[in-house]
């Protein structure tokens, strides 16, 4: 499983900040560094305090507003290279809570503040930044889960040795699901880092030394996709990071996710995200 990373920025909002409902079409976490506020997830009220962590999953409905004059946090924008038929693969499968207190501060903020220092510094000022982004993005999705697996088994009392066993159990089987298949890796890691290319099935399973039909079939069970859905959520993954850090012409941006034709990657963006790459710029970026 990989995580995409796509934004992340620091906010401080005044009395009467409201964010109306809007669909989110990417995987959010906020950490909440001082303020109270009022998050709406899918018709459910959440009411969010200072030291906690808020995560968004992709596909819901998000409305917020302030409950007093002052409210700031951290805000991670990313998405995930595995994903579930229905449901969230973070939140079913790991158990991720909505939200999640910080009993310790300096166990998770430094990550926040070490992401957020390195997603705001020029490429061409750290070379590695995008290392660290994904790092701490991973030591944070690590921490949620940790703490995650304490509010399912408990923190204070440890269930029965028969209900753990069933548990582990039960984990272990659907992690086999998981298992990735090391040439469906490889040809994962190739469409990464040839966005701009065109493909073919041919020069996939040949690179990899399997026929099309398998690697069609190994494909859609590791990932849940075809290579070609696979292909175009990437390529809408990166287009909506290069919107939001930086000001490239639309055209420039459709160019390098493989798009000659900016009308054809608009369309396609707008069929994605339910937004035009314009509109979504615009917008996006409380």
């Amino acid at each position: 499983m990989r995580f995409n990373f796509l934004y992340a920025d620091r906010y401080v909002f005044r009395t009467g900040w409201t964010y109306p409902e809007s669909y989110i079409p990417y995987n959010m976490v906020r950490y909440i560094v001082k303020g109270d506020a009022v998050f709406i997830l899918n018709g459910k009220e959440f009411v969010v305090h200072e030291r906690e962590i808020v995560y968004i999953p992709e596909g819901c409905r998000l409305a917020c507003s302030t409950l007093g004059d002052y409210f700031e946090f951290y805000s991670i924008r990313f998405r995930l290279s595995t994903q579930m038929d229905a449901g969230d693969f973070l939140s079913d499968y790991f158990h991720i809570q909505t939200v999640t207190q910080v009993h310790q501060e300096a166990g998770v903020r430094p990550y926040f503040e070490e992401l957020y220092k390195n997603a705001t510094i020029p490429t061409s000022q750290n070379a590695a930044k995008m290392f660290r982004i994904r790092g701490n993005l991973e030591l944070i999705v690590a921490w949620m889960v940790e703490h995650s697996t304490e509010i399912v088994y408990g923190s204070d009392s440890q269930p029965e040795a028969s209900h753990m066993a069933a548990a582990l159990q039960h984990r272990e089987a659907r992690s086999e699901r998981y298992k990735q298949d090391p040439r469906i890796r490889v040809v994962m890691d190739y469409l990464n880092s040839h966005l701009a290319e065109q493909f073919s099935l041919e020069a996939l399973s040949e690179m990899v030394g399997i026929c099309k039909s398998s690697l069609r079939r190994l494909f859609k069970e590791q990932s849940g996709k075809t290579v070609g859905e696979y292909v175009v959520e990437l390529r809408m993954s990166t287009a909506a990071r290069q919107l939001l850090i930086s000001d490239k012409p639309i055209s420039a941006i459709a160019y390098e996710v493989g798009y000659e034709n900016p009308g054809y990657f608009t369309r396609i963006f707008r069929s994605y995200f339910g937004t035009s790459p314009y509109e979504y710029r615009k917008n996006a970026r409380i």
